[in-house]
């Protein structure tokens, strides 16, 4: 295949698009020496789809293991589609490789109840020697739901495996099978006083699947309602084993709001005069540059004369804390000095290799505090000062370090005490209305995205700035959420009721009153008969993962899925904000089908609609009508938001490559610059400087005489 990236772009384009006549010549690719040949034929084969199924099941058989690997992971998102491979998975659950073993059990699960054939199969994995195909082989059982039965006894002595992954997917599975697990009481009992609290959430949530058959359970479940991570998931059991049928998680009782004014959070466009000229290696209009990390998400935000970014702990600041986990920085503007960092050590919760070890979140500073969500799903307050003030903020005094370089907690709200399970990434923003900040808490999917393990977790919560104290909870999608609930709130004054912005997992956008958590109205931004399909190429059901934008009176929204799956066909909508209920059809003005999927929220300014795809295109949309008016190519995945400096709009996409337009009704590019790693985040802008974040630096960027 041609080295040239353009040539080579449009020759997999071709390849893809003949789809089964692809076939035997890709076939001949794998008989290649090369193994970057390879790796380019795989990426092809992925993107076919359903056709490539039959290579796929020849793959799972191949000599050599990374064939073996590659065909067992991209079954996955296939598998739904032809549950005639099952024969293939079951030989693979017995694979010398473990990581063979373990996606076939993954995708067995991803066939749901058409995989009861394969219960058999699926019990033996239960005895593998490595954990992680032991987890996803009781989460494969968990999704065929009550026809995996039969494993209840082998799925109960799971609930005292060694490993916490294991006993929570061996709860889920319980769960899934309902009446006819009730010889597993006993165990589940038991389980309702594991070390691990996931552990306890399903197991909780299995004893009210089984319902009526769950008497002996009914004390044991009053004692663990007075936990407040299994409250809801507790009294939701015990109404089920009573017989009453609870419907629909309810939203938790509500406190009113502080009766203060309530503040909208900055926005993406800003004012100021950045340059659209640098360059890293000559040092051209670049300030300074600091060292981040090598996985860098978080968007910088400046207040005052410091400027905070999250990154993970390859850096290291701090020679006494070497471990991996997410971590906040603090510079000096003038001078890119390091002030003192925020560190989040990884807490055990069984996800250890499940969350990203990177701070996302961005933090919210007013005054000398300064709000954030850390790797570890915790919401912090901190002194914006450190311990270089010499004093302990409180009322925490727990922090790891107390040096001149460590930051000071004020107090930490654990979202996983709310019985949160997050997701892969712990990401809301922190939006500040009076004395509330609202944050989403990234409440999702297990690791393998079969199930969500606590559906009565809040989504969205209210927390009192000073206290640090759970005002109301929000539930939002439950059991629906597709992969993870990643958004962040955004703040709506519509006709003098403030209005709580939230886009969901399951592709909802709800809107809560500010003061109480009661939703107002919501609005489903998928057609009704799409159905999740996380892969490249496919018109599917997708989640809301940028915010929400609110403009001219309307609330936009654009639909979108985690970037590992790929660009796809997808919508945006613009939608009225002053309706009551389900507003799907009375409150939607206009939806666009130009664009592809979108993680990166957009921007609205005078009139237009500024957006960036996974596909890598730059559109530029009428916010009133939805017309499109143009579009920019900048061939790369676009992560991030954009940025609209004065009449500038900056992008950057995972090549590293910052594209510059003019904001206008009509396209002008006024330049592209090759950064030296990856940009994910949006850059902030003071004045005419800009704070550019890469995947692995800082910059500080303006115009040097």
């Amino acid at each position: 295949m041609a080295n040239d990236p353009k040539v080579r772009v449009s020759a997999e384009a071709a390849l893809v698009k003949g789809a089964r006549r692809s076939l035997p010549l890709l076939r001949r690719f794998l008989t290649s020496d090369n193994e970057d040949l390879h790796q380019q034929t795989f990426e092809i084969i992925r993107q076919i789809g359903p056709p490539a199924i039959p290579l796929l099941v020849e793959l799972l058989r191949h000599e050599q293991v990374s064939f073996r690997r590659f065909a067992a992971d991209a079954l996955i998102d296939l598998a739904p589609d032809s549950e005639s491979i099952q024969p293939a998975l079951r030989r693979a659950l017995r694979d010398e490789d473990s990581m063979v073993a373990a996606d076939a059990a993954r995708a067995l699960g991803a066939l749901g109840k058409r995989a009861s054939p394969s219960v058999r199969a699926l019990v033996k994995a239960l005895s593998h020697e490595e954990p992680h195909v032991r987890i996803y082989a009781a989460e494969a059982m968990a999704s065929i739901g009550p026809k995996a039965g039969a494993a209840t006894k082998d799925l109960a002595r799971a609930l005292g495996d060694p490993i916490p992954g294991v006993r929570w997917a061996a709860g889920e599975a319980l769960a899934g099978i309902g009446p006819a697990a009730q010889s597993a009481v006993p165990q589940l009992i038991e389980a309702l006083k594991d070390e691990f609290l996931y552990v306890r959430i399903c197991a909780a949530g299995a004893l009210g699947s089984i319902g009526p058959k769950a008497q002996t359970a009914r004390e044991a479940l009053r004692a663990s309602a007075n936990d407040p991570a299994l409250r809801n998931q507790a009294e939701w059991a015990l109404n089920r084993i009573a017989g009453i049928e609870s419907g629909k998680p309810v939203v938790s009782p509500h406190v009113p709001g502080p009766s203060v004014p309530l503040q909208p959070q900055t926005t993406a466009a800003q004012t100021g005069n950045p340059p659209v000229d640098w360059d890293t290696t000559t040092g051209r209009n670049i300030v300074w540059s600091v060292e981040l990390g090598n996985e860098v998400y978080g968007r910088p935000v400046v207040a005052g004369d410091v400027v905070y970014v999250g990154t993970d702990n390859t850096r290291q600041n701090n020679p006494a804390f070497q471990e991996d986990s997410g971590v906040l920085m603090a510079f000096r503007v003038t001078d890119g000095a390091f002030l003192w960092q925020d560190v989040a050590p990884r807490v055990e919760r069984g996800l250890r290799e499940f969350l990203l070890p990177s701070t996302t979140s961005a933090p919210y500073i007013e005054g000398d505090r300064l709000y954030y969500v850390t790797a570890e799903c915790q919401l912090r307050c901190l002194d914006t000062k450190g311990f270089g003030d010499g004093e302990n903020n409180g009322p925490y005094r727990e922090e790891v370090f107390k040096d001149n370089a460590a930051a000071d907690i004020v107090w930490q709200l654990d979202m996983p005490a709310l019985g949160v399970f997050p997701h892969e990434a712990c990401n809301s923003d922190v939006l500040l209305l009076g004395d509330l900040l609202m944050v989403g808490t990234s409440n999702g999917q297990n690791e393998g995205h079969t199930r969500v393990p606590s559906p009565r977790a809040p989504s969205l919560i209210a927390v009192n700035k000073h206290s640090g104290e759970v005002v109301w909870r929000a539930i939002g999608p439950g059991d629906r959420v597709l992969h993870g609930d990643w958004s962040s709130p955004v703040a709506a004054n519509v006709n003098g009721r403030m209005q709580v912005l939230f886009g969901g997992g399951d592709g909802w956008l709800r809107a809560y009153d500010a003061a109480s958590g009661h939703e107002i109205w919501r609005f489903d931004g998928n057609p009704k008969d799409a159905r999740w399909l996380p892969r490249p190429g496919v018109l599917s059901r997708s989640s809301i993962i940028a915010s929400p934008v609110f403009a001219d009176g309307r609330v936009f929204i654009a639909m979108g899925q985690s970037p590992g799956h790929g660009n796809g066909p997808s919508f945006i909508h613009a939608i009225s904000p002053n309706g009551q209920g389900d507003v799907t059809k009375s409150g939607l003005l206009w939806t666009s089908r130009e664009v592809g999927r979108v993680v990166g929220t957009p921007i609205v300014k005078d009139g237009l609609l500024y957006v960036g795809d996974l596909g890598g295109t730059v559109h530029c949309l009428d916010a009133a009508t939805g017309a499109h008016l143009w579009k920019h190519e900048t061939n790369d995945t676009i992560w991030g938001c954009l940025l609209l400096a004065g009449d500038r709009l900056y992008v950057g996409n995972d090549e590293g490559l910052m594209t510059v337009l003019r904001a206008g009704r009509r396209k002008e590019l006024l330049a592209q610059i090759e950064m030296d790693a990856p940009l994910y985040s949006r850059p902030a802008v003071i004045g005419d400087a800009l704070y550019l974040a890469t995947a692995s630096r800082l910059y500080l960027i303006a115009a040097k005489p």
